[in-house]
């Protein structure tokens, strides 16, 4: 698993993590270094319910490399079978 995905790095923090579309459009500049930062993705609320997220681009790369890893894995246990 890739450094970037230790524990604690995708928990959100209530209470600077969760911001409403309003704010995130107008600093989306610092919410994305705020994310870099703490190494922690930042939710995007419209009308008061998740809508989106801010990730760094890092987090977003391991992310995907272990889903693709996990697709990967799963459809080799479907053909051995």
């Amino acid at each position: 698993m890739s450094a970037l995905l230790h524990k604690g790095s995708l928990d959100v923090d209530l209470l600077g993590g969760v911001v409403p579309i309003s704010k995130a459009a107008s600093s989306l500049a610092a919410l994305i270094k705020r994310s870099r930062e703490k190494n922690q993705p930042i939710i995007i609320t419209q009308k008061g319910y998740p809508s989106g997220v801010v990730l760094h681009v890092e987090l977003f790369t391991a992310l995907r490399a272990l889903a693709d890893a996990y697709q990967a894995e799963t459809e080799e246990d479907t053909s051995d079978s």
